[in-house]
């Protein structure tokens, strides 16, 4: 996150961040600039529901709206962002995914995140 924060992305790109390199202030700041980030939800995240759409195609268990309710999460990142809860239909793995894209499919977004492992492969 040191060198991410340092990046200048234009307006729009979507970025895909391992979980490890959590960071509230820098999801602020991307959502504040129009730029896009897909990466997992830690477990011990605490959060509040403020909508929910549900559509149990493509492995999608939950689509939701959240916001952080931990007194320093929600301090750091007061905007609304978005929980996929799917679960991979060839390995059967559930994953909890976090975005401030609001409008493409739960599934592109899952999709999104796993072709970030590809660069991990290749290294």
């Amino acid at each position: 996150m040191t060198v991410g924060r340092t990046l200048n992305f234009p307006k729009g790109n979507i970025i895909a961040v391992d979980k490890g390199y959590n960071d509230y202030s820098w999801y602020k700041q991307s959502t504040d600039k129009d730029i896009f980030f897909v990466t997992r939800l830690k477990t011990n995240a605490k959060y509040r529901v403020i909508r929910r759409a549900v559509s149990k195609a493509s492995g999608l268990s939950s689509d939701q709206s959240i916001e952080f309710t931990g007194a320093i999460t929600a301090k750091k990142c007061p905007v609304e962002l978005r929980r996929i809860d799917y679960r991979d239909a060839t390995t059967g793995k559930r994953y909890i995914f976090l975005t401030n894209n609001f409008k493409l499919a739960a599934k592109t977004i899952a999709d999104i995140y796993k072709a970030r492992w590809q660069v991990e492969l290749f290294f």
